[in-house]
């Protein structure tokens, strides 16, 4: 199959590429509202007092602490409750991660097949072969 237009090739794997770039940083950040986070740095403060200091930058960026500390702010009773409030939360992110990763791949990687593919279809309209 002969590559009728190298040049839009090139410009929809770079594209794609882009798209595969993007994916990959927005999939990469937890995926806590500040709402959540607020709230957990709250509890935090509230139960740690002076030494909070050194955890409360879990609230940002730890999906299973935020959850501990909300299921310990609405009155969880139990390890069990707990630990299935953080179950849930690492699952959830877990799922949506993988989500987001295939994407990534499937974008990057069929950008680069495109971008080289239309490389190569410009190499082939520049030196055309009897």
């Amino acid at each position: 199959m002969k590559n009728k237009n190298p040049v839009a090739m090139i410009i929809i794997g770079i594209v794609l590429f882009l798209i595969g770039g993007g994916l990959y940083l927005n999939s990469s950040k937890p995926a806590i509202s500040a709402e959540d986070q607020a709230r957990c740095e709250t509890s935090v403060q509230q139960k740690y007092g002076e030494n909070s200091s050194s955890i409360i930058g879990s609230c940002k960026t730890d999906t299973g602490f935020v959850a501990m500390m909300n299921a310990q702010a609405d009155g969880a009773t139990s390890a069990e409750e707990t630990a299935k409030a953080i179950s849930s939360a690492n699952n959830q992110e877990l799922g949506l991660g993988f989500f987001g990763k295939f994407l990534t791949g499937l974008c990057v990687g069929i950008g680069i097949v495109m971008f080289i593919k239309g490389i190569i279809g410009l190499k082939n309209k520049e030196n055309p072969t009897v």
